[in-house]
């Protein structure tokens, strides 16, 4: 859950998570959960799920260091949040209940990192609805991410001095809706390229795995496309950026009812 500040579509306040980035000019943002030194045994907490109280089609997300409230979106979708993950990465028994969706509260009285967040939302997951998340290595179509050249012209390390450290971040789409892969562009400011790759990764039709082996922040921005192809032409020419369609190994998270999983043992 360590994503750079994204700004989101007219219908969705995105925080974190794998939903697009999309228009500058009609969505909210967020800045990231600051890292505190707060563990889950160390505090008094409830989360509260409970069927959503939002209109068909309405989504909002408030998050930060203390707070995590999240509304009106399924379980599948939910557990994307929490882990940080495309959907696609998310290996979900379809049962009745799957298109169901809640509303998920979680107050606490100071800031916690974001991996004991993460702990204390994962188990309240699994009690509430008796499943187990776990991680499973499988063979997938994908795209991958490589620098063979090093960085393009147009990938600027961010900071003074060309530091490159990591200070919050922003990726932001320009006049792009909700869906789609075509956009007036995208303008990235302080983001590592890992978080670059998860915000493109839902608008494309296959994962995307970052195999560029660029460290540190970089701010830059590439301009308008209308398809797939066009986008990859782009991040090659400027940032150096070469996206390949290929098969890598990777992680799924497999959700089941807890007693299938007992079963087998």
């Amino acid at each position: 859950m360590n994503r750079a500040l994204v700004v989101a579509c007219a219908t969705v306040c995105l925080l974190y998570g794998n939903v697009p980035a999309a228009s500058a000019q009609k969505g909210s943002a967020r800045q990231p959960a600051k890292t505190g030194r707060a563990t889950p045994v160390n505090l008094s907490y409830d989360v509260r799920i409970a069927p959503t109280a939002m209109r068909p089609g309405s989504t909002s997300i408030e998050v930060g260091g203390d707070t995590w409230n999240v509304r009106g979106f399924d379980l599948k979708t939910l557990i994307a949040q929490i882990y940080d993950v495309d959907l696609r990465r998310i290996d979900f028994a379809e049962d009745g209940s799957s298109d169901a969706r809640y509303d998920v509260t979680l107050s606490l009285p100071r800031e916690i990192d974001q991996d004991a967040m993460q702990r204390l939302l994962v188990d309240a997951f699994q009690r509430k609805f008796g499943v187990t998340i776990s991680a499973e290595s499988r063979p997938m179509d994908v795209y991958v991410m490589s620098a063979p050249s090093g960085p393009g012209a147009a990938l600027h390390r961010h900071g003074a001095g060309g530091s490159g450290e990591y200070d919050g971040g922003r990726i932001a789409y320009v006049g792009k809706e909700c869906s789609g892969v075509a956009s007036g562009g995208i303008e990235v400011s302080a983001s590592t390229i890992p978080d670059f790759t998860r915000t493109l990764e839902p608008n494309l039709d296959r994962v995307l795995v970052d195999e560029t082996k660029l460290a540190g922040s970089y701010d830059f921005k590439i301009g308008n496309y209308s398809n797939t192809d066009e986008l990859f032409k782009l991040l090659h020419d400027e940032l150096g950026l070469v996206v390949t369609p290929t098969q890598r190994t990777v992680t799924v998270l497999t959700v089941r009812p807890a007693e299938a999983l007992q079963a087998k043992l």
